[in-house]
């Protein structure tokens, strides 16, 4: 055999093997990740609140693993206006509520009122159930 005949069967053997890499690479980036929890970000928010024209956003806090699984501990909800004349020493309801529209098991309803530097508010979730929050209700009132 000649140099050429061996260069061109090594050079068809590295392509092949790029070639393959190449599909792999492409294929994981289009891996679907199926699980029975939902995605967090679906959650649908509830409000009733006239003290303010805004958008009130409701997210949460960012995972943390604990053994093989990611968990958020708490729902932060912010934007409320607290200038005085419109949330400013209100008071206010909040709950996590399950697909079925009840609270999720161990989340109390949180209550409390809208002091200056609450335009942000983080409430714990209870472990084990941030999978669960389907819905966010919110209420401010006087």
């Amino acid at each position: 055999m000649s140099k050429s005949t061996n260069r061109r069967k090594s050079i068809a053997i590295a392509l092949a093997v790029l070639g393959v890499a190449g599909l792999s690479l492409a294929s994981a980036s289009q891996l679907t990740l199926n699980g029975s929890a939902s995605v967090q970000s679906g959650v649908a928010t509830t409000l009733n609140v006239d003290c303010q024209q805004a958008p009130i956003i409701v997210t949460f806090s960012v995972p943390v693993r604990v053994g093989t699984t990611y968990a958020s501990a708490s729902v932060v909800v912010t934007g409320i206006d607290t200038s005085v004349g419109k949330c400013l020493g209100k008071f206010y309801k909040l709950a996590l509520l399950d697909g079925s529209a009840t609270p999720v098991l161990g989340a109390p309803e949180f209550t409390g009122m809208i002091a200056a530097g609450d335009s942000t508010m983080t409430k714990a979730i209870p472990s084990g159930q941030d999978n669960n929050i389907k819905s966010v209700a919110l209420t401010i009132y006087s």
